[in-house]
């Protein structure tokens, strides 16, 4: 034991090198103690004193209250706490101070060590007694003479009598199966043997008891057979269920692979070896990392488990070029911590090499396909914006960047929608003004009674209301660069001889001023109304008509432009998939409705068609009947009965329709060399000549 268990139960009796004899005697007198420690005053420790030194200075007739620090003892021994208290015991000190780092802690005296080891010898035997006497099972002790001189309280309850009057008994006469002197003399453990006590079967084990290498009697442990009896009862039901769990391992078709919660192998049945082609005798008791590591394995599924907390399932390769499908699934205990890891495994070799091909072959065909859609669309491009594929387009495009060279007004008519903004912006972009400002200005959302203030601004105190310091107006701010005047048409009568001044004279004054301001802007105006009608009926001056249209740009509706809509609603179709982080696509069917619809709303009804049915449809497809009524008509495009060619009696539209189209489409292939030239024929795209053409099972002779 060390020495620091001892401090317990030792006195801290510390003096100072000034305390008196007289006082070191009565601290003696009352602690009960012969010694203590003399200490500095910061406790470094100085010596010992002890009732010899007060009874050697009684003697020699030494002054009692002087200090004590002149008889103290100073070559001493000192102990530290964490010795073993045998080193002082064997020096047969009487007393022996305790120093840690040159401070006194204690003086231990051989009373002192008497009691503690007194008190542990106490704890040990109430410990050991109590274990003793909490056993289940009987214990009985004999001494050398064969009488019984220790029971439990167990033995005492089976024995059912008075605990006190066995003691003494002979233990032969209370079991003769235990053979007492035989084990005295031999010192074996002799061999288990069932007795039977109050008619109940016990299994008993002898044992001598030795001191010294004495044997000074024996003791006798007996155990109730029926918790045995239970122990190998539900042994065997273990065992049977790991004969069940073998078997069902072992026919398993499935490769399973077991590892404990660190991911060390516990378990491979057979089949796992056949899948894989590996020699797994060597993993058992091997870490997966290690078998990662030693290129068995491309990755495990059972570190990923463990990371994870949840079944995971991956594609993993082994060294013998096998692809496995690995599935890992976690095995918790009551306190939620993983203990096992169950991995199955199918060899999918054969079918990642299928997969493998099947996506080279996808990804050739998409290739393939793309390099078809590059040469259909060879002739379609995107102008800042505008998805230009017809030649309508091409040349009306062709013209503006024309145009954007030189600073002549231009006005641009067009049904609305059909992007008349976009045309004035490549106008700009494309000019030598492209790096000023563009500003655009939508007429008819100005009220009149603002229009002259919007457009020239106005002065401090021009009206009430009117910002200090004024305010520009878009001819300021479009100063140096191009002002776009769209629906020029919804401007008031008694304005346009004002507007008309202000373009020819390049001169305005804002309201409430009176200096005339130059400005350089390019203009470009836009109407969807017919100019030359209102002209007519007194509603837009001549001269204003013609100073505005110095180079006419008409852009034709959506409806005239047919081979370009499957174009504009993929370009929608794009961008809104990355806008809203989605993979939708068309059926044929659709792009076949969007080109025989009338488009009354051109391109701006397309695009929020298009977008309308990305996020209402629930699929990646988005189909015919994803589409309003109102685009797509009532009632799929089927086959059906065809139109005889007779008008002789009255039939469904919808079926005379299908007749005119599939004559229509039969006449075309007779006579015209190409699908390209039949489309245009036709009015229709080349994908839609050659689905309607399989619809009605027309073919080219």
């Amino acid at each position: 034991m060390k020495i620091r268990k001892f401090l317990e139960n030792s006195n801290k009796c510390l003096f100072s090198y000034e305390d008196t004899i007289r006082a070191a005697a009565a601290v003696f007198a009352e602690q009960k103690t012969d010694a203590g420690c003399v200490v500095d005053q910061s406790g470094q420790f100085l010596g010992v004193f002890t009732k010899d030194h007060v009874c050697a200075a009684i003697s020699t007739g030494a002054d009692l209250d002087g200090p004590l620090g002149g008889h103290m003892s100073r070559n001493v021994k000192t102990f530290h706490p964490d010795e073993d208290i045998a080193d002082p015991i064997g020096m047969r000190c009487s007393c022996f101070p305790v120093v840690e780092s040159g401070r006194a802690v204690g003086i231990i005296g051989v009373q002192d060590v008497a009691k503690t080891y007194h008190d542990h010898y106490k704890m040990t035997r109430n410990i050991i007694d109590a274990i003793i006497q909490s056993s289940r099972n009987l214990i009985i002790a004999a001494g050398p003479d064969g009488r019984i001189n220790f029971m439990n309280r167990s033995a005492k309850d089976v024995l059912e009598a008075n605990g006190e009057m066995l003691y003494g008994s002979s233990i032969h006469r209370l079991i003769p199966e235990i053979n007492l002197p035989e084990i005295i003399e031999t010192g074996k453990v002799p061999p288990l043997c069932k007795v039977s006590i109050n008619k109940h079967p016990y299994f008993i084990r002898s044992y001598p008891m030795w001191i010294h290498d004495k044997i000074i009697g024996a003791v006798a442990i007996f155990q109730d057979t029926a918790d045995l009896e239970s122990i190998v009862d539900e042994l065997g039901a273990v065992k049977e269920l790991n004969k069940d769990l073998d078997a069902i391992i072992e026919s398993s078709s499935d490769g399973i692979f077991v590892c404990d919660g660190d991911a060390n192998v516990l378990r491979i049945n057979r089949a796992y070896d056949e899948i894989t082609g590996l020699d797994t005798s060597g993993f058992y008791g091997k870490n997966m990392k290690k078998l990662v590591k030693d290129g068995f394995f491309s990755q495990s599924v059972t570190l990923l488990v463990l990371e994870k907390k949840q079944a995971r399932s991956i594609i993993q390769k082994t060294s013998t070029g096998k692809s496995l499908l690995a599935t890992g699934r976690p095995v918790f205990d009551e306190k939620g911590r993983i203990v096992r890891v169950v991995t199955s495994v199918r060899d999918i070799t054969e079918l990642y090499e299928l997969q493998n091909q099947l996506a080279e072959t996808q990804k050739m065909t998409e290739q393939y396909r793309r390099e078809l859609d590059s040469y259909k669309l060879r002739d379609v491009k995107n102008v800042d914006g505008l998805v230009v594929g017809s030649e309508k387009m091409h040349e009306l495009v062709d013209t503006a960047i024309r145009l954007a060279g030189v600073d002549s007004t231009v006005l641009i008519t067009g049904e609305s929608g059909t992007g008349k903004d976009l045309v004035a912006g490549i106008i700009h972009t494309h000019s030598l003004r492209k790096n000023q400002p563009f500003i655009r200005v939508n007429c008819s959302a100005i009220p009149p009674n603002l229009l002259e203030s919007e457009l020239f601004g106005y002065e401090e105190g021009a009206f009430t209301g009117a910002k200090k310091g004024g305010k520009p107006g878009y001819f300021e701010m479009a100063d140096g660069g191009t002002l776009f005047l769209d629906e020029i048409g919804d401007l008031p009568y008694d304005f346009q001889a004002k507007f008309l001044r202000v373009l020819q004279e390049c001169e305005f004054n804002r309201v409430g001023g009176a200096e005339f301001r130059k400005f350089d802007v390019r203009i470009i105006a836009a109407t969807n109304r017919d100019l030359l009608e209102m002209m007519q009926s007194g509603n837009f001056r001549e001269d204003l008509y013609y100073r505005l249209s110095v180079v006419p740009l008409n852009i034709p509706p959506l409806r005239q432009r047919a081979g370009e809509i499957k174009f504009l609603a993929a370009s929608f179709l794009k961008q809104f998939n990355s806008s809203y982080g989605m993979e939708k696509r068309f059926s044929p069917d659709v792009v076949d409705v969007f080109e025989r619809y009338r488009w009354p709303g051109n391109i701006r009804e397309l695009r929020n068609l298009v977008e309308r049915v990305m996020v209402m449809s629930p699929d990646e497809v988005i189909t015919r009947k994803d589409l309003p009524a109102s685009v797509c008509g009532t009632g799929p495009l089927d086959g059906g009965s065809q139109w005889s060619g007779s008008l002789s009696e009255l039939m469904p539209l919808k079926q005379a329709t299908q007749g005119v189209e599939k004559q229509l489409l039969q006449q075309a292939y007779e006579t015209l060399g190409t699908t390209r030239e039949i489309a245009r024929v036709l009015g229709i795209s080349a994908p839609s000549v050659v689905r309607k053409a399989a619809k009605y099972g027309i073919k080219r002779t």
